[in-house]
């Protein structure tokens, strides 16, 4: 299934990262207990409706290392900046996996216990609990189209069926070693036109909040801003805020001096 193959490559990729960021002689022990963790996440996976659903609400990890050696180490690769959980997080996302946005992950740590060394190989280094489940009919996503007003971008109208959605300049963002960062779902290319340079990179994201059941837009951090003018009204789009700015049927959103309409055309079941 393609969907499942994107997110083993998401992993993978999360996996490669952590190598190159913790720096570790030997970390096989943290590469194997993370891939098995990603492992038992997709093998959670709802299929619905030609939809990808994480139907939990919370997950529980209890890291549960052998040596004293690998607790220091599962301490530098899970817990500092709540990497597991985050990393759990981007993957779905970067997968497309539909997931509940109240997720709780917990990780926690358990103290080594000297084992005989027969016993190490046998002994589990970590436990996972699902909890919480949800009710997957709740995630039917409506329909939208984005109607292009103002600027000029990849397509004049988009009519899209998703929960999330990336706005800015480019098709791809790719950072300073060439890796891919982001994919844009709606593009305005900076191709001299003088609405589109007030675009950012990575100008905002609009995403459906499944418990208010409504789409929201976030600005993130664009030199230009991101506004939205609603019955002669105009609402200013706080950057960074991860609350964002609910959207309504008919709003024309501004992301600098490029605008869009945005319509929901059906409700949510």
């Amino acid at each position: 299934m393609r969907g499942l193959q994107k997110l083993r490559n998401a992993w993978r990729s999360l996996l490669e990262s952590a190598r190159e960021m913790l720096g570790f002689r030997s970390i096989q022990a943290s590469s194997d207990v993370r891939q098995n963790i990603f492992s038992r996440v997709e093998s959670a996976i709802a299929v619905e409706k030609n939809r990808k659903i994480f139907p939990f609400r919370k997950i529980e990890i209890r890291l549960q290392p052998s040596t004293k050696s690998m607790a220091r180490e599962f301490q530098s690769a899970f817990m500092g900046n709540s990497l597991l959980k985050s990393d759990i997080c981007r993957m779905l996302k970067d997968a497309d996996i539909q997931f509940p946005p109240e997720l709780e992950i917990s990780v926690g740590l358990d103290e080594a216990i000297a084992s005989p060394k027969k016993e190490l190989a046998s002994s589990p280094l970590y436990a996972m609990e699902f909890g919480d489940s949800v009710n997957t009919a709740k995630y039917d996503i409506p329909e939208i189209v984005l109607e292009i007003i103002k600027g000029s971008a990849e397509q004049s109208v988009y009519r899209i069926k998703k929960d999330r959605l990336l706005v800015g300049c480019l098709s791809r963002v790719l950072d300073r070693e060439g890796r891919l960062v982001r994919i844009n779902n709606v593009v305005f290319p900076d191709t001299g036109n003088e609405i589109n340079t007030t675009v950012g990179d990575m100008h905002a994201r609009i995403w459906f909040d499944f418990k208010r059941q409504e789409f929201r837009v976030m600005d993130e951090s664009s030199l230009y801003g991101t506004r939205i003018v609603r019955d002669g009204h105009m609402i200013e789009v706080p950057a960074e805020s991860p609350r964002g700015v609910g959207l309504r049927s008919g709003d024309e959103v501004y992301f600098g001096q490029a605008c869009l309409r945005f319509k929901m055309i059906r409700n949510a079941d």
